[in-house]
């Protein structure tokens, strides 16, 4: 794919986040989605690793480049963090309302599917990418939810203290012990689970690499399980290490 193209358009990277982090990126999911039409109708702007689609006089294609050039940075930083690189395009479809995203895709925006991604207008586009990143490290969704939320949850507000927030909640005693929090038949505090996913991910990649991530991410067996074969330690004991990391990076101890 070529680099994003400069169309007289001024300002940086903030400009864009603040007029166009609204993008939705559309998916062709097991309920019948179909991006074709949208594809062959709309125009295009090809960048490095993405190709962004939007409607015929689009009011967005003033900040095209921007956008491109935000969702370029992005990548860039989670495929060095991930040790991945991604080998096609990612499609993503740039709408102009919600109200227009619901009404063509026919369901609510908020999923990655087969290298394209829809999101809900005016959220920051980290998370959608990050997950769309984590997903060709096997091609699919991990079998442990935990590690999708928390890598989502990194990107999507990069501006939040997720071990300050995960500490805070340890602190209100609202703390969800590690395999509680990777056990998808109990319900939790979506606030809370986020936080600390997001946390835990960042341990892992911080203090044990991408490589065993990576292998954690592909891993066929329950978490506790997992850790044990991947990391070499007992469930209980990881948790007690990765709850010392994110004290210390919370300046506690």
């Amino acid at each position: 794919m070529r680099k994003p193209q400069k169309r007289g358009v001024a300002g940086g990277v903030a400009p864009v986040l603040a007029c166009v982090l609204l993008s939705c990126l559309a998916g062709c999911g097991a309920d019948g989605i179909d991006t074709a039409q949208l594809e062959r109708d709309w125009e295009s702007y090809p960048s490095e690793h993405f190709v962004l689609y939007f409607p015929l006089n689009s009011p967005r294609l003033s900040r095209m480049a921007e956008f491109a050039a935000t969702c370029e940075e992005i990548s860039t930083h989670v495929c060095r963090v991930l040790q991945v690189t991604p080998d096609q395009p990612i499609r993503l479809f740039m709408f102009n309302s919600d109200a227009q995203c619901d009404s063509l895709l026919g369901r609510e925006a908020g999923f990655v599917d087969n290298g394209k991604i829809v999101m809900r207008i005016g959220q920051h586009p980290g998370g959608y990418i990050a997950r769309a990143i984590c997903r060709l490290i096997d091609r699919k969704a991990t079998r442990l939810p935990l590690l999708e939320a928390g890598m989502f949850q990194l990107y999507a507000q990069p501006e939040v203290n997720v071990h300050a927030e995960t500490f805070g909640f340890e602190r209100q005693n609202r703390f969800v012990p590690l395999g509680d929090l990777a056990d998808t038949t109990i319900e939790k505090d979506p606030a809370v689970y986020s936080a600390e996913a997001a946390s835990f991910c960042a341990f892992l990649l911080a203090n044990y690499g991408p490589e065993r991530f990576k292998s954690l991410w592909s891993s066929p067996e329950g978490l506790a399980e997992s850790i044990t074969k991947i990391y070499g330690a007992e469930l209980g004991n990881f948790e007690q290490e990765w709850r010392k990391y994110y004290r210390r990076e919370t300046g506690r101890t």
